[in-house]
């Protein structure tokens, strides 16, 4: 009996076992991917950053026009502005001296003078005289201010103006300057690394001729057309 209740038992454990590997599996199971059996997402790989060629760099610039260089832009341009290194040192000489130099004034008169004179005397012609004269003066005079060599108010106002011209001339000397190597820059990156599309293309090359229109009308000097232009 207990051997029959035996072979039953494992007969039903081994059926029940192959309706287990015949059953097929869940409905989720087939929709739905198992995230093991994905493969792994592949690397991204970023393109190597360009090497930077520091010859070819030093190669452009020295191919650049070699004139005008920078110390003939910056004097032309202070030249042009009228506002020369020794201007305000001039500027306090003059009034420096100005305040030893005299004041002179100078007057001239003119006098007409006329008059008649009737002569009349017993037995004789009655006389009609006419008395006219002229008379011209010249007054010169000259003022000295000593007070003026020790202070002059003169002297305070030529060192304000001073001031003032140096600070214009540093603001030339700043927009001269950077507009000379705007115009190398924009010069060196049309050849080294051109723009890739029109726009960018017609955009860098406005730029530079603007860029060269001022400088020629900062220093009257010709920025023409390069020869790549």
């Amino acid at each position: 009996m207990w051997g029959g209740w035996a072979m039953t038992t494992l007969g039903s454990l081994a059926f029940g076992l192959m309706l287990g590997v015949l059953a097929p599996p869940p409905a989720a199971s087939i929709l739905e991917p198992d995230p093991q059996l994905e493969p792994p997402p592949e690397p991204q790989i970023e393109p190597p950053a360009p090497q930077l060629d520091m010859a070819q760099i030093d190669a452009a610039f020295a191919r650049l026009p070699p004139q005008p260089s920078l110390r003939a832009v910056q004097d032309a341009a202070l030249q042009r502005a009228g506002v020369g290194p020794h201007a305000g040192a001039r500027w306090l000489r003059q009034a420096r001296v100005a305040a030893a130099l005299p004041t002179i004034s100078v007057q001239y008169d003119h006098r007409l003078d006329q008059g008649w004179a009737l002569d009349r005397e017993v037995g004789e012609a009655d006389a009609l005289r006419n008395d006219a004269g002229n008379q011209s003066v010249i007054r010169a005079k000259a003022t000295w201010e000593l007070d003026r060599l020790i202070f002059s108010p003169d002297e305070l106002r030529a060192a304000r103006a001073a001031l003032d011209l140096a600070d214009f001339r540093e603001r030339v000397l700043v927009q001269v300057t950077q507009l000379y190597y705007e115009r190398q820059r924009l010069l060196v990156e049309r050849e080294i690394a051109p723009p890739s599309d029109l726009q960018a293309a017609i955009a860098a090359s406005v730029r530079l001729r603007e860029v060269e229109g001022l400088l020629a009308g900062l220093t009257g000097l010709d920025f023409g057309p390069t020869p790549t232009q």
